[in-house]
C-alpha cells in the first residue's frame, strides 16, 4: 500500500451509549504505515474511537473502512486489528512462549512455523530466555513486550493500543515507547495509540488527533498541534501555553500592530485578512519567550517587556519563571539553567514576533 494512502478510514462516525454522545460526526484518515495517535482527557471519545475500528462496538452512523473495505458489522476477530490493552490482558496460567504463540495456535499454524515465529518475536522484543515463565515472572516492561509479541506474531499490518505504557514506571515508559516506535518504523505496521499522555503523542507519533467530548478539534503533525494550534483548548491541552488577547491598532506592510497588555507589539500577518479595530488571541509557548536580567542588552527589533518574578520552580532540565507584566502574567522557560542559576526580581522578557501564533478564528482571514 502507498504510505499516502489512508489505511484506515473513519468517515462521519457517531456513536452513543444511551443519552451519552461519546462519538460526534468524527472523520480522520489514518495513513498506511504511521503511527496515529489519538489524544485527549479522559471522556473524550478517543477508546470509543478505537473499539469502533477494532469492531468491539458498532457505529450508529458512518462508515469504517480498512484498506478501502467497508468493516461495518464485521466480527472483530476478522478485522486483522489486534488491540494491546491497558492491562495487557495476557493469559496467567500460559508461559511467555504460548501467550505468543496463541494466535498462531488459532490459525492452526504448524508446529515448524509456530516455533520460528515465536522465536522471532522473542528476538524482536528481547524476550530471549524467557519464554518459559509466567506472566507473573516478569516486569510490567516483559509483560508490556510480551503484549505486543502475541499481538503482531500472526502478521497483521494494524496494531491497535489502549494506554499500553501507564501501568509502567516513568523510566521504563520512555525505554518502552522507545522501542515500540523503532519498531513500528521497521515492521511498516500502521499504529493507532491512544493516550492522554501530551509527551507520548509528541515524541512518538507521526499524526495526533486532538479529542475533546466527542470530537476531534485538530489533527495534524505534533510540529503543527503544538506550534500552530487550531483553538485555545488544544493550546491549552497540548503543552503550556501563554494566551495575550490584544486589538489590531495598525497594519503595516503585511504586519500587524497589535495593542495588548503590558505593550504593543509587531506580529506578521502571514497573508491572513485582517482589518483595523479586530479582536485577537495570540499564543506564546514558555520556551518561546527569552528571560533576562532587568537591563541586560538584546536585539532592539524584539519586543521586550519589563517584569517582576513571581515564582520559580527547578525542572532539572529547565527552569520555569512565573513573570508579572503590569496586570498580565508569563510563564517562562529558561533551557540553560546552569548557564546562570535563579533569576530573581525585575527581569526583561523578549519575545520572537515569528513565534507568537494568532489562533484561528480569533481573526478573519480570506
Amino acid at each position: 500500500m502507498n504510505p499516502s494512502q489512508a489505511h484506515i478510514q473513519i468517515e462521519h462516525v457517531s456513536k452513543s451509549f444511551g443519552s451519552f454522545a461519546a462519538i460526534r460526526n468524527v472523520s480522520l484518515d489514518i495513513p498506511a504505515g504511521s503511527f496515529t495517535t489519538l489524544l485527549g482527557p479522559s471522556g473524550c471519545g478517543k477508546t470509543t474511537l478505537m473499539r469502533l475500528i477494532a469492531g468491539f462496538n458498532e457505529p450508529d452512523s458512518g462508515i469504517i473502512r480498512i484498506d478501502g473495505r467497508p468493516v461495518n458489522g464485521l466480527p472483530a476477530f476478522k478485522r486483522q486489528t489486534p488491540l494491546v490493552f491497558q492491562d495487557y490482558a495476557l493469559f496467567p496460567h500460559m508461559t511467555v512462549e504460548e501467550n505468543i504463540a496463541y494466535g498462531l495456535k488459532l490459525q492452526k499454524a504448524s508446529r515448524n512455523e509456530s516455533r520460528r515465529k515465536v522465536d522471532d518475536m522473542l528476538g524482536m522484543f528481547g524476550l530471549d530466555g524467557l519464554g518459559s515463565r509466567l506472566p507473573k515472572e516478569l516486569s510490567g516492561g516483559q509483560q508490556q513486550r510480551v503484549a505486543f509479541a502475541r499481538a503482531l506474531v500472526t502478521g497483521q499490518k494494524i496494531l491497535m493500543m489502549d494506554e499500553p505504557l501507564s501501568n509502567l514506571d516513568a523510566k521504563m515508559r520512555v525505554e518502552v515507547r522507545q522501542e515500540l516506535r523503532e519498531l513500528q518504523r521497521r515492521t511498516g505496521i500502521t499504529a493507532v495509540f491512544v493516550t492522554h499522555d501530551q509527551d507520548e503523542a509528541l515524541s512518538m507519533s507521526d499524526r495526533i488527533a486532538v479529542f475533546e467530548q466527542g470530537s476531534i478539534r485538530q489533527a495534524g503533525t505534533p510540529w503543527e498541534i503544538y506550534f500552530k494550534p487550531n483553538d485555545a483548548f488544544v493550546a491549552s491541552f497540548v503543552g503550556t501555553a501563554n494566551f495575550i488577547r490584544g486589538q489590531i491598532a495598525e497594519i503595516k506592510g503585511g504586519d500587524l500592530i497589535v495593542r495588548c497588555e503590558p505593550s504593543v507589539i509587531r506580529i506578521p500577518s502571514h497573508g491572513r485578512h485582517y482589518v483595523v479595530g479586530e479582536e485577537i488571541a495570540m499564543v506564546v509557548r514558555p520556551e518561546c519567550i527569552s528571560i533576562g536580567a532587568d537591563g541586560e542588552g538584546g536585539i532592539e527589533a524584539v519586543p521586550c517587556w519589563s517584569g517582576e518574578i513571581q515564582s520559580s520552580s527547578f525542572l532539572g532540565r529547565m527552569i520555569r519563571y512565573e513573570v508579572r507584566c503590569g496586570s498580565a502574567t508569563f510563564l517562562v522557560d529558561d533551557a540553560d539553567p546552569s548557564a546562570r542559576g535563579f533569576l530573581q526580581g525585575s527581569v526583561t522578557l523578549r519575545l520572537d514576533p515569528e513565534r507568537i501564533h494568532v489562533l484561528p478564528g480569533s481573526g478573519r482571514k480570506e
